[in-house]
């Protein structure tokens, strides 16, 4: 292991040879013409390449870093954040580290007391809803996870602090009679039109409004007939047969472009569509209030009564974890009949003779 300072075109870099591999890293100084300017840059030099030869003997020894764990958790995070959309946890997270009070504080220096009252001043201070604040809190956790996999902490403190409690949310589904209300109803104009076509094909596909919007004809293998899609939310692929029923809705007989949308309309279109989901409904009958993410959990709850298995479901959904898909398994009380009703038959009567 060696680390070296090396100056190319004016330019400060840290030549470093460790593990049988070498690299330069920009120290992101520059070389001035003035003496004694010169020396003070090398001098600044001298302490990074000092704290990058550090840096990596701790590494080999399993020790911490001492350098990364004087950062704060803030600067910590926002590298997370980086390449990251701004939809994304972390970045709402870090909003509200930099408003809580002891927000900018040293990740070495993090404690279980800590974590509870950043949880707390979530709950407290804000009028966040209990599911957002566990997404929040969860975003400093995995931050912290990561910092011990880095080694830039010895262990991690929130191993020992209860995360946030959010009550199981009730999950709106459509049993079948409902769907097919819904295919009898009528919607005006063309976007109307179409997002009657999306949310049906929806409840027999389980994709979510996202990738409804993003679908494209290039997505859809005809041999066998399914759909092959990266999803807009994971970003990872999701292979989902067709039912005939789904294919029946969005066949219309023509060719199309490998990039053409599936749905033109609701693919351009900045309206609210969930308006339009509402005012089905009344048409239909249905008084439950739907949305989007109701055709999803429709054909999760379908596919269930039907007689899919959990973990086959959850492939279908494009879940990363099978417990993600077990909170449909509680919503459909057709099962619980059914698991109830199989249980074996005795003669209870013979028993009172």
């Amino acid at each position: 292991m060696g680390v070296s300072i090396r100056v190319h075109k004016g330019k400060i870099y840290l030549d470093i040879w460790h593990n049988g591999k070498r690299k330069w890293e920009p120290l992101g100084l520059t070389l001035p013409g003035d003496k004694t300017q010169r020396a003070e840059i090398m001098r600044l030099a001298e302490i990074c390449k000092s704290k990058r030869e550090a840096q990596i003997l701790t590494g080999e020894w399993g020790m911490v870093d001492p350098v990364n764990s004087k950062q704060t958790l803030i600067e910590y995070m926002n590298g997370i954040a980086e390449g990251k959309g701004q939809n994304d946890f972390t970045h709402k997270a870090l909003k509200h580290l930099e408003n809580f009070p002891g927000g900018n504080i040293a990740i070495g220096s993090i404690t279980e007391k800590w974590i509870e009252d950043f949880q707390d001043y979530l709950q407290k201070e804000t009028s966040l809803s209990k599911k957002t604040i566990a997404h929040y809190s969860g975003a400093v956790r995995y931050a912290l996870r990561k910092a011990t996999r880095d080694r830039i902490i010895p262990r991690n403190p929130a191993l020992g602090v209860k995360g946030v409690f959010v009550p199981e949310s009730d999950r709106i589904y459509l049993t079948a009679p409902e769907v097919q209300a819904l295919a009898n109803a009528p919607i005006a104009g063309e976007l109307g039109a179409e997002i009657k076509q999306a949310f049906l094909f929806g409840c027999y596909t389980g994709l979510r409004i996202s990738d409804l919007k993003t679908l494209a004809w290039g997505d859809i293998q005809r041999d066998p007939l399914q759909i092959n899609k990266r999803q807009e939310k994971t970003k990872r692929k999701a292979f989902v047969p067709l039912h005939s029923v789904a294919w029946g809705i969005i066949d219309d007989k023509r060719l199309h472009g490998y990039t053409e949308p599936v749905f033109p309309a609701l693919a351009k279109s900045n309206t609210n569509t969930n308006e339009y989901l509402k005012k089905w409904a009344m048409k239909a009958g249905i008084e439950k209030n739907i949305g989007w993410h109701t055709a999803r959990h429709t054909f999760a709850v379908l596919s269930l009564e039907s007689g899919a298995e959990i973990y086959t479901l959850s492939k279908l959904l494009g879940h990363t974890d099978v417990k993600t898909t077990q909170v449909y398994a509680n919503a459909t009380d057709k099962m619980k009949r059914d698991a109830v009703n199989a249980l074996p038959v005795i003669d209870i009567a013979k028993g009172k003779k």
